[in-house]
């Protein structure tokens, strides 16, 4: 790929990011205005359309805590890997 081709690609990536993130805004004002809507309910249907929005309790483990309260404990079961994260500014 040379030089302007690849000028072309990020050119045209950006792009698709910026609109990627202008449907993603669009998307989460609608779910805000049909959460809205239903207020406590947690399931509504209109027209075969259903919809939920129900709640569920999630657990985590606190690491943070953890770390804190038990470090040594923790530097023995931690795990370090690689990876790589792309962007482009």
């Amino acid at each position: 790929m040379s030089t302007n081709e690849l000028k072309s690609r990020l050119n045209e990536y950006r792009e698709y990011k910026a609109l990627l993130n202008e449907l993603q805004d669009a998307i989460a004002a609608l779910e805000d205005d049909i959460k809205a809507y239903m207020g406590e309910q947690e399931e509504i249907s209109v027209e075969g359309i259903n919809v939920r929005w129900k709640r569920y309790e999630l657990k985590r483990f606190d690491s943070k805590t953890f770390k804190a309260e038990h470090a040594a404990m923790y530097e023995q079961y931690i795990k370090t890997t690689e990876a790589r994260r792309f962007s482009v500014a």
